[in-house]
């Protein structure tokens, strides 16, 4: 158990799609250890808890916003080395080699993501704030630490980033648009930029780690081809079958977040378990 995955899974809606990721990891990886975090109110359905090899549950510490806790993985993961993933993503194919490259890493987050042809996203379309005072453009959707003092500093930092936010928005972003509620890209950059780590934690240049991010803004359309910018689904078919994932006739690679929760139909997902349950039988044989 030196090694694993790791997700948040706040309410029952969630704890599905971590449900489907870790099928999907356990399908593919052969690292594959799962940890899903869930609220203190939270139950996962008994169908579920095979493929949870560690549940655990966030401490409620009264802040509004569900992000606000994200920095308690330090004290929930069960591993020594934690790659961490947004419940609402699905791995395609085997990533197993990024753990040796990683682990030169105390803490390392993607810097780079894909649209869904496979092309490294350029467009900062839902980033300018950071660009105001220069915040790291890292992605918390998959990042990895080990058990270190760097990341125990982290951790502890953007815990205090957490609880005082507003405060911080208004030094990072007055005058541009930023979210009054953060998400954890925004808590984790201005963490990275306090501590001086932009060039610790993250690397551009880095072909690794990535996913493929599925928000309409960053697939190159042209604004006449995405009237509507939130739903990337009414302009792609999607198909999933044993050997892939297939969006818009290409073949994905790696984890792919697809952010629409309404991707993860019930039929993706008896996909995945069929896949599962046929790999459980063939290793006891």
């Amino acid at each position: 158990m030196d090694k694993g995955y790791f997700t948040f899974a706040i309410g029952q809606e969630y704890i599905r799609l971590a449900y489907a990721l870790a099928l999907s990891i356990k399908n593919t990886q052969k690292i594959n250890n799962f940890c899903v975090a869930i609220g203190d109110k939270d139950q996962v359905p008994e169908q579920y808890k095979h493929v949870f090899d560690h549940i655990v549950r966030v401490k409620n510490l009264g802040l509004k916003y569900p992000m606000a806790n994200v920095w308690q993985i330090w004290d929930l993961t069960p591993y020594k080395e934690t790659i961490h993933v947004e419940a609402d993503m699905i791995f395609t194919s085997k990533i197993d080699r990024w753990w040796d490259e990683l682990q030169q890493h105390e803490l390392f987050f993607t810097s780079r993501v894909k649209d869904y042809r496979g092309k490294t996203v350029t467009s900062d379309f839902y980033r300018r704030h950071f660009a105001k005072k220069g915040l790291p453009n890292l992605y918390n959707g998959l990042y990895y630490f080990r058990y270190s003092k760097l990341a125990h500093k982290f951790f502890m930092k953007a815990k205090e980033v957490s609880a005082r936010y507003k405060h911080y928005a208004k030094h990072f972003f007055t005058g541009t648009w930023y979210p009054e509620t953060p998400t954890t890209d925004e808590i984790f950059g201005i963490t990275a930029y306090l501590l001086d780590l932009d060039n610790v934690v993250f690397n551009p240049n880095y072909s690794i780690p990535y996913f493929t991010h599925m928000k309409v803004r960053l697939q190159d359309w042209k604004h006449s081809e995405a009237v509507d910018t939130t739903d990337w689904m009414r302009y792609l078919n999607t198909t999933i079958s044993k050997d892939s994932v297939n969006v818009g006739n290409y073949v994905q690679q790696g984890p792919f977040h697809y952010q629409n929760k309404l991707f993860m139909k019930d039929q993706m997902i008896d996909i995945m378990k069929e896949i599962y349950n046929e790999r459980r039988i063939t290793q006891s044989n």
